[in-house]
């Protein structure tokens, strides 16, 4: 009976996979993408473990009592601990990456591929705040200083304080899954006091000169309001 147990803790690892999917928590470790691969790998492993035991029970009624290798004396009490993580995943919902893992990482945002690809700004005309996405801010408030100077932006993110007194505005981004999440962070600066550590916020401001650090330059942007929010289904951009 060793295949028909594990055949069950198969099931239960399908299970978990199509739970994650299903109730978005899956948003934690990848990219919205990759929902329907979540769902398609979860039922594929339900049907074949299904399918394997089916076939397993139907040989040993076959064989009656004979010894054909199986055996019947159940799978190792360690294997059993399979099911911890499994059940782990169903009922326990797992904080996203944080401040924590952001301050792992330098604020110095990469130079972009594309350069002048800024063309959002052209949406804004008049120069009134723009909603932007923290990892585009912490890019071109360094690399598209001419264009960004003189403009108000809305940022939402998570604070992420430093020992020094400085707090920034983080967004983890990700190319995949959370393996590979990139911090992206925005200096806060200006007379506002820091909101507590991982507190989801949305600041306004106007761009300012980017720090300077060994390693490259740090965005930054003078806020002049604070709103404390709730995080987003999907914390990663």
């Amino acid at each position: 009976m060793k295949r028909n147990v594990a055949g069950l803790v198969i099931v239960f690892v399908g299970a978990a996979v199509v739970q994650l999917a299903v109730s978005n928590t899956y948003l934690r470790y990848v990219k919205p993408g990759m929902r329907w691969m979540l769902l398609a790998a979860g039922v594929i492993l339900i049907v074949l473990a299904v399918a394997d035991v089916l076939a397993d029970t139907r040989k040993d009624k076959e064989h009656d009592h004979a010894d054909d290798g199986h055996g019947h004396h159940g799978l190792p009490r360690a294997a059993w601990l399979l099911l911890i993580p499994i059940f782990a995943l169903l009922v326990v919902d797992p904080p996203a990456l944080g401040a924590a893992a952001a301050a792992r990482q330098s604020p110095v945002a990469s130079k972009p591929i594309q350069p002048k690809s800024n063309s959002w700004l052209a949406d804004n005309p008049q120069g009134g705040p723009v909603n932007l996405a923290v990892r585009d801010y912490a890019v071109w408030a360094v690399w598209e200083k001419e264009s960004m100077k003189g403009r108000a932006f809305s940022l939402t993110g998570f604070v992420t304080p430093t020992k020094d007194g400085k707090w920034y505005v983080t967004r983890m981004g990700l190319t995949c899954c959370v393996a590979d999440a990139t911090a992206f962070m925005v200096e806060a600066r200006g007379d506002q006091v820091a909101p507590p550590k991982n507190q989801w916020v949305t600041v306004t401001g106007e761009w300012a000169e980017p720090g300077k650090r060994v390693d490259g330059d740090v965005a930054a942007l003078t806020v002049d309001s604070i709103k404390s929010v709730t995080a987003p289904a999907n914390p990663y951009e």
